[in-house]
């Protein structure tokens, strides 16, 4: 097994075990509220295929985010900065804030030391140091020209 299959591998059974957490939290909420509210949804860019973001049980999840794909190829830091904006943006459509975040998710194209500094030193300028997220980071081959793709949950409180 290669090092990208061995580390695909690895970010997949994460990635699995997080859903079956998700779907225990979700089933034990059911069962201890006698009515749950249906998902309040946002629509992507392309709203027959996705929701830009969802509310749900307490938790905001995001699509994923990438930089503006018309300024693509561009630098791994001008990607990162430009789906931080974008997730930004989700939050504070949402009444969020930075603190309230609980996860990220990033995908970047090259994981090399070099590229996954660059992506670092934005997210850690960005990031809030009173609220941070859990992190995974792997690398994945993206389209378009992407080096980056963010995702996040956030918590929230109705």
């Amino acid at each position: 097994m290669t090092s990208n299959s061995s580390t695909t591998a690895v970010a997949g059974a994460f990635l699995i075990g997080a859903l079956l957490a998700n779907v225990v939290q979700f089933s034990k909420q059911k069962s201890s509220s006698s009515s749950f509210a249906p998902p309040i949804r946002a629509p992507g860019i392309k709203p027959w295929r996705m929701s830009k973001w969802i509310k749900y049980g307490g938790i905001l999840r995001t699509q994923g985010l990438c930089g503006d794909f018309r300024k693509m190829p561009s630098s791994t830091a001008q990607q990162t900065t430009e789906a931080l904006e974008k997730l930004d943006g989700i939050l504070r459509d949402t009444g969020l804030q930075r603190k309230n975040l609980i996860a990220i998710t990033i995908y970047i194209a090259d994981i090399s030391p070099e590229n996954f500094e660059e992506m670092n030193g934005v997210y850690d300028k960005w990031v809030d140091p009173e609220g941070l997220p859990t992190r995974l980071c792997v690398q994945a081959e993206m389209g378009h020209g992407a080096a980056v793709e963010i995702r996040a949950e956030a918590y929230y409180n109705d």
